[in-house]
């Protein structure tokens, strides 16, 4: 399944600047998945918060676990 561009979108964060989104999620590339398709960030609680996994729907795919 494509990305749909419909669901892209930005949000102004509280310092000015631009987040991308997707489905209304913050989008986010996490620095060790180095190809295409690796999602060795999902389920990290790094900076406060749970990264997820995004389906090209815009619903997270959280691990198992």
């Amino acid at each position: 399944m494509p990305v749909r561009s419909g669901l892209l979108g930005t949000n102004r964060r509280a310092n000015g600047s631009e987040q991308v989104t997707y489905a209304g999620y913050p989008l986010y590339r996490f620095v060790g998945d180095r190809k295409p398709g690796q999602t060795k960030g999902e389920g990290s609680e790094a900076f406060g918060a749970g990264w997820d996994v995004l389906s090209p729907a815009g619903k997270k795919i959280e691990a198992d676990g």
